[in-house]
């Protein structure tokens, strides 16, 4: 069997076979890249134009930074008259009658760090007059009113000014402060969850993966063993069929598969397996197995949970397989696409660990990045994930490096993980091997996004 992704990306060498949840593309291992095509558009514009446009940009930057400062100071002294010093939101609601929510908002914009997080927390300005309404005839605030006024209208006349109102204000903020954009991040990954979950008919509480990379019985290349296990599997349409796995069978001509490159097979290294149960880890999964059907599409052969209720949707469901001779252990580049994701099942939390075998590549650095789909049917672009690139979205992670031993294996919210991935380890033939690994977990990850795993090596110069 060949190391095939369903899709139309190709993927990088350690694709391997891929679970259709993360499924990225059909590749044919070890491709050369494509040439760049001649030019098909026109020179950029004039440099004196883009000149103009970072002007511009730089000139409302320091907009944001005036309005923010001059709301912050007209509304704080304000507030601490009106519901003392520091505000409580009691004295909002009971002495002046204002809502509850706004009034909350009002304090914690208060607290804030700095004064764009103040912009970005503060009340639009409709809000922000509601305050001034309740406090016209309390002489305490009396003297503060005008100042508090001119402010609120140049927070108004800056909304105004920008494409995309309060939301082109905040992903701007975004960009330099780093507690603005998590924050603005988690919101919108919260609301794709919600929304896809519908349109795909179906999500799943937790997903987890765990890539093991380990030297391979052919000198000079590694292993690659994946473990994938749904946690928490729901159905909102009972006729939304669930696709777990894709393989591409090696054709059955009598030609000898080439020894040296890389081949898809069961977790206990049968190059020929084909069935379903080759993949499916019963013991790590909910009793009874699911029945599952086979999908056909030239020569890709995918595993499906049919249409049905609850009853047919296993809680837990845990898959695996290997790739034999997926890379090689000699890195001559300053990094290595080891993997390439695309989630196709909306999730909760995803959970992405990797290990390296002990003492393979003690150099290097795991480095995570995601980014918009390949074109259709174009080779996989082989950049360097640690520098910008057009296609690489606004979404943010965090990688931690695990404790030593098998204690690395486990999750506090997924009770059977550590065991669930002993059991196919043991299955594998390498139980008690050590590893050293690193985690990258998520809230509400994004479908349908390329997330990139890469190493960097440290001892090879850029």
């Amino acid at each position: 069997m060949t190391p095939t992704e369903t899709g139309a990306t190709p993927a990088p060498s350690v694709a391997g076979v891929a679970d259709v949840a993360e499924a990225v593309g059909q590749v044919e291992v070890g491709a050369a890249a494509a040439e760049w095509p001649e030019p098909l558009l026109d020179a950029p514009p004039e440099a004196d134009a883009w000149e103009a446009d970072a002007t511009q940009a730089d000139a409302i930057g320091e907009r944001i930074a005036q309005v923010a400062a001059a709301l912050r100071a007209g509304l704080t002294p304000l507030l601490e008259a009106l519901a003392g010093a520091p505000p409580r939101p009691v004295g909002l609601t009971r002495g002046l009658g204002l809502d509850k929510t706004l009034a909350s908002r009002l304090v914690q914009a208060t607290k804030a760090g700095s004064d764009t997080e103040f912009l970005h927390i503060v009340p639009s300005p409709t809000g922000l007059r509601m305050l001034l309404d309740k406090a016209q005839g309390r002489p305490e605030a009396a003297p503060l009113l005008p100042r508090a006024s001119a402010t609120i209208d140049a927070f108004q006349a800056l909304l105004d000014s920008l494409p995309g109102g309060r939301q082109a204000l905040d992903a701007r903020i975004g960009e330099t402060s780093v507690s603005v954009r998590e924050k603005r991040e988690h919101m919108a990954r919260q609301a794709s969850f919600k929304g896809q979950s519908f349109l795909f008919g179906h999500y799943c509480e937790t997903l987890t993966t765990a890539l093991f990379v380990l030297p391979s019985a052919t000198p000079g290349r590694v292993d690659v063993i994946e473990i994938h296990r749904r946690i928490g599997l729901r159905r909102i349409t009972p006729s939304t069929p669930l696709p777990l796995l894709s393989v591409s069978p090696a054709a059955d001509d009598g030609s000898p598969p080439d020894p040296d490159a890389p081949c898809m097979a069961s977790v206990a290294g049968d190059p020929h397996a084909r069935r379903s149960d080759d993949f499916l880890i019963a013991e790590a999964s909910s009793s009874p197995l699911p029945k599952l059907t086979v999908e056909q599409e030239g020569g890709m052969a995918t595993f499906l949970i049919g249409a049905g209720g609850p009853l047919m949707t296993p809680a837990r469901l845990t898959t695996a397989f290997c790739v034999l001779r997926a890379d090689t252990v000699a890195q001559t580049g300053p990094y290595n696409l080891l993997r390439n994701y695309m989630l196709h099942s909306p999730c909760r939390t995803l959970v992405r660990d990797v290990f390296l075998a002990e003492g393979l590549w003690p150099d290097a650095r795991p480095l995570v990045g995601f980014y918009l789909p390949s074109p259709s049917g174009a080779p996989m672009a082989q950049f360097d994930p640690a520098k910008p690139h057009y296609r690489q979205v606004n979404l943010s992670t965090h990688i931690e490096q695990l404790p030593p031993g098998a204690a690395a294996f486990g999750l506090p919210d997924v009770p059977d993980q550590r065991e669930a991935i002993e059991r196919v380890l043991a299955r594998a033939g390498i139980a008690g091997a050590g590893f050293r690994g690193w985690r990258c977990r998520m809230a509400y990850p994004v479908p349908l996004i390329e997330m990139r795993l890469a190493f960097r090596f440290a001892g090879v110069a850029v």
